[in-house]
């Protein structure tokens, strides 16, 4: 005999974690990850991975530049290496699928390059734009944690001059202990400041975790263009997108922010400086960068939300955003005008700032002689104290 009891149990309980082919759900998202864990081991160290914050629910990760035979940070390889995503981070699974279906039909690779050609047109022209970080967060959620995109946001543009308003990458995996859909809301900032990044990081994140109306038009978007290229699958995840479905109360929402910032811990050119001291000093420097997170995700009042946080220190996170845009063939002078606001939830590209972007060429000219030009947001000078080797700009 079922009780009252009974079927209020059973309706609180979290649904059959499977596709409508009984696959567990868990599996079928894991094969949707593109690449391995070890992908970009030749270009991107292991400083840390998966450790948890004392005292927090952030889980942290630190990558940094890997050095070659003469002591060279491989930061144009790694920007190669990203930019070889461009397609799966900007074109649905599907369009691609068919793509490679008429390669196989017709021996013929023109549509697939055709795509590739689509992909890097829907990137901004924008001095400031801050998709490199957006594609170097892809990759890593893809490959290192192994949490498929679910959308292709970039594909949605109407105007290449405009950035997509909300989430920088929506991804996702499975609880194994509660069977919870685990939504992760990508966002990515690449600053000069260490500080400044996890600061305006932690700021546009908090919105999508906290805020029902900034995470509603994301999830109505991904209710439309959810792609996975599988009818089961797709059906299986919407359930948990619809608020009028039950499984909607076993939709976990989590963060996955990644920054990158400038850090003196690399030989400036041709060196005989070894990995290893590398390491050392940004894992000395390191555990400073993590209770500034800790601290920054309690103010932002999201601290009883999961995430995980990835730390990218490069040599200099201007060159990395002018290697990005050369490799794409974009422009690399400074772009002022800007079109009218066109397609879905589009925001001007000038609405992301990046702190330590390029300025025009006009205003550079104004600096005074032998001073050093400041860019993006400024910040008030401060005495400080002489700094380990390691430490990047800004650092608490």
């Amino acid at each position: 005999m079922t009780t009252g009891a009974d079927a209020m149990d059973a309706a609180s309980a979290p649904p059959a974690a499977t596709t409508t082919t009984t696959e567990p759900l868990a599996a079928a998202l894991a094969r949707l990850a593109r690449g391995a864990p070890t992908d970009l081991s030749a270009l991107l160290h292991d400083v840390e991975r998966h450790v948890v914050v004392d005292g927090t629910n952030i889980t942290a990760h630190c990558h940094c530049l890997t050095l070659d035979g003469n002591g060279r940070p491989r930061i144009e390889d790694l920007v190669d290496a990203v930019a070889e995503h461009v397609l799966d981070y900007a074109i649905p699974r599907s369009e691609y699928h068919a793509a490679r279906e008429e390669a196989a039909r017709t021996g013929s690779s023109q549509k697939v390059v055709r795509l590739h050609t689509k992909a890097r047109k829907l990137f901004t022209d924008l001095i400031q734009s801050g998709e490199g970080g957006e594609l170097l967060l892809f990759a890593l959620a893809e490959k290192l944690l192994q949490l498929p995109q679910l959308i292709c946001k970039m594909s949605l543009k109407t105007n290449t001059r405009m950035h997509i308003h909300g989430a920088d990458g929506l991804h996702a995996g499975v609880d194994a202990q509660t069977g919870k859909l685990l939504l992760y809301w990508g966002e990515s900032k690449i600053f000069g400041d260490v500080t400044s990044a996890v600061r305006d990081c932690l700021k546009s994140l908090a919105p999508m975790l906290q805020d029902h109306e900034a995470s509603k038009r994301d999830l109505q978007l991904l209710q439309r263009h959810l792609d996975v290229d599988n009818d089961d699958l797709e059906n299986a995840l919407k359930k948990f997108l619809n608020p009028d479905d039950p499984a909607f109360n076993s939709l976990e929402f989590r963060g996955l922010c990644l920054v990158g910032f400038d850090c003196d811990a690399y030989p400036k050119g041709p060196s005989k400086t070894e990995l290893k001291s590398v390491v050392s000093a940004i894992t000395s420097t390191l555990p400073g960068w993590k209770q500034h997170v800790a601290k920054r995700v309690t103010e932002e009042k999201i601290d009883a939300f999961s995430m995980h946080f990835l730390f990218v220190p490069f040599p200099s996170a201007d060159e990395f955003r002018k290697l990005f845009r050369e490799h794409l063939g974009l422009s690399t002078e400074a772009k002022e005008d800007l079109p009218e606001v066109s397609g879905p939830h589009l925001v001007p590209a000038t609405a992301k700032p990046v702190a330590t972007a390029s300025p025009p060429a006009a205003r550079a000219s104004s600096a005074p002689k032998g001073s050093r030009a400041r860019t993006g947001e400024p910040t008030a000078k401060r005495a400080r104290s002489p700094k380990a080797k390691g430490t990047p700009r800004g650092a608490p």
